[in-house]
């Protein structure tokens, strides 16, 4: 009689102990990774992002990303202390593989990329392109759960199609950020 009154307590307690509030927020930072012909012109840079996540129950959270992006453009390139920045905006899913306190997990989503091409010339002005870009990105990645606090580590490969004949000449971006950062469940 006792273990029939004691097992739905603490199978009670251990999904309490693990439910998902329904909106957390996240903050990372990290480097990202040009690779393809995008790594023929840039160097690697530094990343930063916040996110949210809407947990949908048993279904894929929703995750909306908000991000920046540093490169410096390769000297090879002639082009004196020239950069690229990219603000991105991008919606879609992240899935949880298995539930408890460390959850690997993949995420996918599509969105804008605003790049912008920033060039210092020999006569000393400043030349700025700016362009917004269609783009994709996915990835993996690992949180570990302490309360509604979580620690994760992903690694994410965008693509923004560009079809670009400025100064560097491109039909799109690849790049790998790999972010470090926490979530916070509210």
């Amino acid at each position: 009689m006792f273990s029939a009154v004691a097992l739905p307590l603490c199978a009670t307690s251990a999904h309490a102990q693990y439910h998902q509030p329904i909106l957390s927020v996240g903050f990372g930072g990290g480097v990202i990774v040009p690779v393809g012909k995008a790594q023929d012109n840039f160097k690697s840079g530094y990343t930063g992002q916040g996110f949210l996540l809407v947990h949908l129950g048993p279904l894929p959270a929703i995750r909306i990303n908000l991000a920046f992006q540093k490169f410096d453009f390769k000297e090879a390139l002639g082009i004196p202390n020239g950069h690229s920045n990219v603000f991105s905006g991008t919606g879609g899913l992240q899935i949880f593989l298995i539930p408890g306190p460390v959850r690997p997990y993949v995420t996918a989503g599509l969105g804008a990329f605003s790049v912008s091409s920033v060039s210092d010339s020999v006569a000393g002005t400043i030349t700025t392109t700016t362009k917004v870009h269609f783009g994709i990105d996915g990835g993996a990645g690992l949180a570990v759960r302490f309360g509604r606090v979580s620690a994760f580590g992903e690694g994410r490969v965008q693509n923004v199609y560009t079809n670009d004949t400025g100064v560097i000449n491109r039909k799109s971006i690849t790049q790998v950020p790999v972010l470090f950062g926490i979530l916070i469940g509210l």
